[in-house]
């Protein structure tokens, strides 16, 4: 098939495909950007790097470097923009990225960082190294080739590169479609970082689908509620996110035009989901990973009010299992890294979870065990049961080690019902969970500020 930005050239030309800042890109011009940097990247003599690390901050830049990497053959992996320089080296050391394009405002981000060359995007140019001309196959000649490496913590903290493949993006555009069915004349506001895999899945759509993507560098409630009411159609945030979203809407309602809200992430308190019914809100609620490329399961929340507690049913083509109480995914948007048990294209992940009548359950996690008062907990499953109380809308789990209890856990909780009490939070707890499982402290606060 197609490379996706002569797809797009060709099938979309002068539609718009990135607005950003006030100033609209189409297809066609995007087509022609990426041409250039192609053009200047394989100037750089770059045939002992096959990875190219992107660590700028203007998201053009990123989305023409990321696809200008992939036109000449190249993976690209988009570093977070605050990125610590301390898991910037052990990315470099331990994946051997060791071509990085950034930009001059990363010098001191990157002083004193050894394994890597970087070269800085200012001085990259189509003439550098060359007039030459230069043709490119405008083919993907295997889908199942790596077309990108997203970073992500794992489990352990440690920093992983995660392949996914052509075939795992086109895969996902498709069972995404048969959720939301896409049209060019949507605008999709994309406020998500694009380092992470579901502010990019966002462009790929788009590349494919033929709609416009509304690039926001940072959320911004105000500015993103301002492009709904002029036109935005779909906007993809995770929870807090869409509590900011309302609370900066001061009761005025969304207009009819959106027809989509995607929600995934964090937990989800009921009391939002409750608001959201009540008000119209039109909420996709989904559940997914880098592994999986974004979404594999998900539902319209008005069309089933009884399952707010759920994650959805599974996309078209996935088989979601529960395998020793943990979510298996098997499907063809599965990272080939993901391969790590007998069951070919599939993922053992560490959610706790459980299905009743097709819809998936989340009940915490086996990686963020914690042990307390010498009894095993997962900080997923208090959040979980703290969400399910309607009076609470937001929570942040601290915890501290102490040499005779264990880990002790803190919580501080968000309320809309200022006659709830600490008292009756330890009882919803306890309904749930033995005394020695839950948090040592509760603490109702005013605000909980997400980084």
């Amino acid at each position: 098939m197609k490379h996706y930005i002569n797809f797009s050239k060709d099938s979309y030309v002068d539609q718009i495909f990135l607005s950003y800042n006030n100033k609209s890109i189409t297809f066609d011009d995007f087509y022609h950007n990426v041409l250039s940097k192609s053009r200047a990247l394989l100037r750089l003599n770059l045939s002992s790097h096959n990875t190219i690390g992107i660590f700028v901050s203007n998201p053009i830049d990123i989305l023409e470097l990321y696809f200008a990497c992939i036109h000449i053959n190249k993976t690209p992996v988009i570093f977070p923009n605050d990125i610590h320089r301390e898991e910037l080296s052990q990315v470099i050391k331990k994946h051997q990225v060791n071509f990085i394009i950034t930009e001059w405002l990363q010098k001191q981000s990157i002083n004193k960082i050894k394994g890597a060359s970087f070269f800085y995007i200012q001085e990259l140019s189509s003439s550098f190294g060359g007039c030459g001309p230069i043709e490119f196959d405008d083919l993907i000649d295997d889908v199942n080739q790596i077309q990108s490496l997203h970073l992500t913590s794992g489990s352990t903290g440690t920093p992983k590169l995660i392949k996914l493949t052509f075939d795992n993006f086109i895969q996902s555009v498709a069972q995404w479609d048969h959720e939301i069915k896409f049209s060019k004349k949507d605008r999709y506001i994309q406020c998500l970082p694009l380092n992470h895999i579901a502010g990019l899945s966002i462009i790929i759509r788009s590349q494919i689908k033929g709609f416009e993507s509304v690039l926001m560098n940072r959320f911004n409630a105000s500015k993103i509620n301002f492009e709904i009411d002029n036109g935005a159609t779909l906007i993809s945030l995770v929870p807090s996110m869409l509590k900011r979203l309302i609370d900066d809407r001061a009761g005025k309602p969304f207009p009819s035009h959106l027809r989509g809200i995607i929600l995934g992430g964090d937990g989800c308190s009921n009391n939002l989901m409750k608001y959201a019914l009540k008000n119209n809100i039109p909420v996709y609620k989904t559940y997914g990973m880098t592994e999986t490329c974004s979404g594999v399961s998900g539902f319209w929340i008005h069309k089933y009010p009884q399952m707010l507690d759920s994650v959805g049913k599974r996309f078209k083509n996935n088989k979601i299992v529960i395998s020793n109480y943990q979510v298996l995914i098997k499907g063809p948007t599965v990272s080939p890294d993901a391969y790590n048990n007998e069951i070919p294209s599939s993922i053992l992940t560490s959610d706790l979870g459980s299905i009743k009548d097709k819809f998936l359950f989340l009940h915490g996690r086996s990686d963020d065990i914690v042990i307390t008062g010498g009894e095993n907990i997962s900080l997923s499953k208090i959040k979980t049961i703290l969400f399910k109380h309607h009076d609470i809308t937001d929570v942040y789990l601290d915890t501290e080690y102490d040499d005779k209890i264990g880990t002790i856990i803190n919580a501080f909780i968000e309320v809309s019902n200022n006659n709830l009490s600490v008292q009756d939070i330890q009882a919803h707890l306890l309904k749930h969970l033995s005394q020695n499982q839950c948090p040592i402290t509760i603490q109702i606060v005013d605000k909980i500020h997400h980084d």
